[in-house]
């Protein structure tokens, strides 16, 4: 139960008119609200078409009333109506009215002594029963108290006995700057009698004229209550609507729930639930935001951040969804135990997702136990459309965890739902060692035929099929790609040419002329390609045509550019993707068979 009061030092800023629409925003997106109108001398919750009673139902007023008669708590429920056929899923809204009016309201109001109250009647314990008898009652996950304005006893009871937040709506004027002064220092002065439950302070400017502020009136006015009211910045600003539908009371997140008025007094909302621990819908919003900073403190600290984690787990300890999250929070902050024991709590309540399975990955990986770090990787491969990252991520576990089963990813519901352009990139993540060209292969064949592709994408999943049936050694497939008979060198693209002239080379035993030529011919057309990879195949080229002190260059060229951007980087003397390091290796290997040692690349047969 989260307790949020509305107050304005004076009229005329649409304080009810805001907690009315907040309230019926909440019913509709399932949460319990209990409206509370302590407008007693204005009373208005009530008079909204939506929100009134089939017939006039008592309230505050006859509540404390009865209290001082018999000196013993009524029944709350007596007091408070529910409004029907506005909620929605799980959500309910009831109404405790300021009273029934007429004539008797006015005299019980008139002779209602709230000094005398507290003094005589213990009325700060009435009051606190009847906060448990709304928890006990309806459970409401959030009430809203519409307070009276200016300086009185029962604003008192709003703003510092009853609430966990008080919104402080204003029109920027002097008179409300001076009037709002000792109630925020009042509210203040309570939070440090406090150990526990500090009111929020929520400051939102209200009924402001949507004009051009070119003399900065407005922003200078905002500055003084800025530094007297010594808040850091607005929780928000609702701008004056013109609208005959405000006549009628119109409550606008469900009649006109597009308009400016109501984006606004959603984004309030927002702003006013981000820090119930109890509100799951807010939770789940500031978790997915990365936002879970202690209400209070300006710099995240370590027992601030315990704090949030032990508010969120004393109300969700049993939902799957907000404990991943929360794991997954304290992990950006480097909390990485608790994170891991919270992200194992999470699955073991049945929360599944490719991301939570990951991750609970990467910590069984670091635990050394590689057979249910294969599993979980296994668990997220069995959700339809990965993002990419996830999918790399599943990869490279495996890689490291259990390269077998790297082979048959393409069975998977991750990979088989991939389209072929996707498949043509994720191949290359594969390409890493044998187990992963395999899986390569079995990916892409599934588009060999297929004849929805464009010319564009074939040619992209013939060059990814050709690179890793190459690192495997299957020559005659390579070859077969191209079609029955050899191609002419001159229709051919630099990397078909030289992939077919590698290809030859490999099943041979000899290099044949005429497709390095080809390549070298294309390499004068194209000087925009500079890669490491590419300036190594070139080298190689080079060396096939005998040109041995030019193909040494392009090889400290393609050592160079490593150096200067290490990362992983496919090597044409494996055919595979291999780190900074073992580019450098391959580069050293080729400089040998540059220079005349008789070596041949890896993926040759002995």
């Amino acid at each position: 139960m989260y307790i949020v009061t509305f107050y304005s030092f004076k009229g005329g800023v649409g304080r009810t008119l805001a907690l009315a629409n907040i309230g019926l925003q909440l019913a509709k997106t399932g949460r319990r609200v209990l409206l509370v109108d302590f407008d007693l001398e204005a009373p208005g919750l009530d008079t909204f078409e939506m929100l009134c009673p089939r017939e006039a139902h008592c309230g505050i007023i006859e509540y404390v009333s009865e209290f001082m008669t018999t000196r013993a708590a009524p029944d709350v429920r007596d007091f408070i109506y529910e409004v029907h056929g506005v909620a929605q899923r799980s959500g309910r809204l009831w109404i405790m009215p300021a009273g029934k009016g007429g004539p008797e309201y006015s005299k019980q109001l008139s002779r209602m002594n709230w000094l005398r109250l507290y003094e005589e009647f213990d009325g700060f314990f009435m009051f606190e029963d009847i906060k448990a008898q709304w928890l006990d009652s309806f459970r409401p996950d959030y009430i809203l108290i519409d307070s009276r304005t200016g300086h009185t006893d029962t604003v008192g009871i709003c703003t510092r006995q009853l609430p966990d937040a008080v919104v402080v709506l204003f029109f920027p004027n002097e008179q409300n700057l001076n009037g709002l002064k000792p109630t925020v220092s009042s509210i203040r002065k309570e939070c440090e009698n406090r150990t526990e439950r500090k009111i929020q302070l929520h400051y939102v400017m209200s009924n402001v004229p949507d004009l051009d502020d070119e003399q900065e009136i407005l922003s200078g006015l905002h500055q003084r209550f800025q530094t007297e009211l010594r808040y850091e910045k607005l929780t928000s600003v609702i701008h004056r609507y013109d609208s005959l539908s405000l006549l009628k009371q119109s409550l606008f997140v469900v009649e006109r729930p597009k308009s400016r008025l109501a984006k606004e007094y959603k984004g309030l909302l927002e702003v006013i639930t981000q820090n119930n621990t109890e509100d799951r819908h807010a939770v789940l919003r500031k978790l997915k935001l990365g936002v879970s900073p202690s209400v209070f403190a300006k710099v995240w600290q370590p027992e601030s951040q315990t704090k949030w984690v032990d508010d969120i787990l004393k109300h969700h300890s049993r939902d799957g969804e907000i404990l991943y999250l929360t794991a997954m929070d304290l992990k950006r902050r480097g909390s990485l135990e608790r994170y891991e024991i919270l992200l194992a709590r999470s699955i073991e309540l049945g929360y599944k997702s490719p991301e939570a399975f990951l991750a609970q990955a990467e910590v069984k990986m670091k635990e050394q136990d590689l057979v249910a770090s294969t599993q979980h990787v296994w668990d997220a491969f069995s959700f339809k459309e990965l993002s990419q990252d996830n999918l790399i991520q599943g990869i490279e576990i495996l890689r490291r965890a259990n390269p077998s089963k790297l082979e048959t990813v393409s069975e998977t519901n991750a990979f088989a739902s991939l389209p072929a352009m996707e498949c043509s990139w994720i191949a290359d993540e594969l390409m890493w060692s044998k187990e992963g060209l395999h899986g390569a292969i079995n990916l892409l064949k599934k588009f060999e035929k297929d004849k929805k592709l464009t010319i564009e994408e074939k040619d992209l999943m013939h060059l990814s099929l050709s690179l890793a049936l190459m690192g495997l050694g299957r020559f005659d497939e390579v070859m077969g790609l191209f079609g029955k008979k050899r191609p002419d060198p001159q229709v051919l693209r630099v990397e078909e040419a030289f992939n077919y002239g590698v290809a030859e080379w490999g099943k041979t035993g000899k290099h044949s002329e005429e497709m390095f030529i080809r390549v070298i011919e294309l390499d004068a057309k194209e000087r925009d390609r500079n890669g490491a990879n590419y300036n190594q195949c070139l080298a190689i080229s080079l060396w096939c045509l005998g040109r041995k002190k030019e193909a040494l260059e392009r090889l400290v060229k393609a050592k160079n550019q490593i150096d200067e951007r290490p990362s992983p980087e496919f090597t044409c003397w494996r055919y595979m993707k291999v780190t900074p390091t073992g580019f450098r290796e391959d580069c050293e290997s080729i400089k040998m068979l540059i220079e005349g040692k008789d070596i041949r690349p890896e993926f040759f047969p002995d």
